[in-house]
């Protein structure tokens, strides 16, 4: 049954990112309104797609409407992604390294993200540019500082901070999410992290009956006149902060309930 499970699930998931993808391709020759409505069309495939994977996603917290900014979060592997998508009309800014990955570099590229070529100083000023012009006409755009992913067991590890040169620089907001997995020990873990393969985990992760995602949404953080390190180094102490007390009971980040 889980062998069949998997084959379903991975047919259907196919079918699905193939239809979406070609609806979205016209957006591409259509400028800044055809971000947006590829943006609104990703939402529309990452809830398509966590139906067909069995996840299921709480958010916890205040939502904050039409705001647009930087999102922010801690990141445990590529089923972020569609969590993540799933809750916010997003553009990602996914490393260049991601374009290599196979099946994932064909989702993300579709949904015309902004590559950042951390190699390069000059690649990541211009990417920074265009991180501002997507916050200024409105959109979110969501970054996963960390630089790497992880099993989420140690905390969160330290922001890289060319990110929030844009916030920074460009006043726009920030709004930290702190992501996390209802994991059972018997289980293979949902995060994807070190020198795990990418075929074998996501084969595994087909076999889950069901994923339960979390997302706490924590208030927004205005730079307030910070340089971008001093920007990144404060909304990760207050991420740190929040992450650390989700082992608490009864602590809800932000202080507010499931939406």
């Amino acid at each position: 049954m889980t062998f069949l499970l998997r084959s379903f699930r991975l047919l259907f998931l196919f079918s699905w990112s193939i239809f979406m993808i070609a609806i979205s391709l016209p957006n591409r020759f259509r400028g800044w309104n055809g971000r947006r409505h590829t943006s609104e069309l990703l939402r529309f495939w990452a809830k398509g797609a966590a139906r067909i994977t069995g996840i299921s996603i709480k958010t916890f917290g205040r939502t904050h409407g039409n705001v647009s900014g930087l999102v922010v979060s801690n990141h445990l592997g590529y089923v972020d992604i569609v969590v993540h998508a799933a809750i916010f009309p997003l553009r990602f800014a996914p490393s260049t390294e991601v374009a290599k990955m196979p099946v994932v570099s064909g989702i993300v590229s579709a949904s015309n993200p902004i590559f950042v070529d951390r190699s390069s100083a000059h690649a990541a000023k211009k990417a920074v540019r265009d991180f501002a012009k997507t916050m200024k006409r409105g959109m979110c755009l969501i970054v996963y500082p960390e630089g790497t992913s992880t099993n989420g067991k140690n905390g969160i590890l330290p922001f890289k901070s060319t990110s929030f040169d844009a916030a920074s620089s460009g006043g726009m907001p920030v709004i930290p999410i702190l992501t996390r997995y209802v994991e059972d020990e018997r289980e293979p873990s949902v995060a994807w992290y070190g020198d795990m393969t990418f075929f074998s985990h996501f084969w595994k992760v087909l076999g889950k009956r069901k994923i339960e995602a979390e997302v706490y949404m924590l208030d927004l953080i205005e730079p307030g006149g910070r340089t971008r390190k001093e920007l990144a180094s404060f909304v990760h102490d207050v991420m740190s902060r929040e992450y650390a007390g989700l082992s608490l009971p009864d602590h809800v980040p932000g202080g507010a309930g499931i939406c």
